[in-house]
């Protein structure tokens, strides 16, 4: 059995950003497991009965003692306890996922530990892009001989692009999702409608198909608003939207 939301514990372990004590320990109590000795397989019993008759007529062949039936039942009790520890084994794996899934408060994280380090990371990658911008180049081809400042601009930039894509797999890891935005127009962009105004659901946004690089540096360029919302923090940015485009609407419409 795999670890329960890998790629949470992955950013975690990468520095990317802190997660509860519990959850870790949880994690911990599962990695024991994993190095817990698997039972080794016996001699299959159907093996012994057919070595068991074998024997049996090369003794009557030859004249001498007839083997012991005993060994059949003893095969058959080393079958039944290894299967006994392989299930439990099974069952040990069950119980130690379950005790990191209930570790893992969804909720917590996200607010104490993900966003946080979300909002790290962008505050980071604009101010160190906005060098790169003071300097009329961004990418690093055409650094090489850039200032030292600028250079060590670039570098940052980088590391928060790294460090982004980490705290956002680690979000995805997580079981929670906002039915009230279904498109997840608000799961990384808490202005997505000034982005990106109509409501056209086939309409390709400005940042569609950019890297993690590119697609920050749009948002730095454009005034967007990286965040990382709780669902009910989705949920509101939704109605939000809605009360927005409801207050701009004509009187007569309103009205109708």
């Amino acid at each position: 059995m795999q670890l329960p939301y890998p790629a949470l514990f992955y950013g975690h372990d990468a520095g990317a950003y802190t997660l509860p004590a519990e959850l870790l320990h949880a994690r911990e109590t599962f990695r024991k497991v994993e190095a817990m000795p698997y039972p080794k397989p016996p001699r299959n019993a159907e093996e012994t009965i057919h070595d068991f008759a074998a024997a049996t007529v090369e003794a009557l062949h030859h004249g001498t003692e007839l083997p012991d039936p005993a060994m059949i039942e003893d095969a058959r009790t080393a079958e039944r306890a290894y299967q006994d520890a392989f299930d439990a084994m099974r069952i040990c794996f069950d119980r130690a996922a379950s005790r990191v899934r209930a570790a893992a408060d969804h909720l917590d994280i996200i607010v104490n530990h993900l966003a946080p380090a979300l909002d790290e990371t962008w505050q980071t990658f604009q101010d160190a892009y906005v060098i790169l911008r003071g300097y009329g180049e961004t990418e690093h081809r055409r650094l090489l001989n850039a200032p030292a400042k600028v250079r060590k601009a670039a570098d940052t930039v980088d590391r928060a692009v790294e460090r982004y894509r980490l705290v956002r797999a680690g979000r995805d890891a997580l079981p929670l999702r906002c039915s009230d935005d279904p498109q997840n127009k608000y799961a990384s962009i808490r202005n997505f409608h000034t982005l990106h105004p109509t409501r056209l659901l086939t309409a390709r946004t400005a940042w569609h198909d950019l890297d993690t690089r590119r697609y920050l540096a749009w948002m730095a360029d454009h005034g967007g608003e990286i965040w990382m919302p709780t669902p009910d923090q989705q949920a509101q940015a939704v109605r939000d939207e809605a009360h927005s485009t409801h207050a701009r609407l004509p009187r007569s419409r309103v009205a109708t």
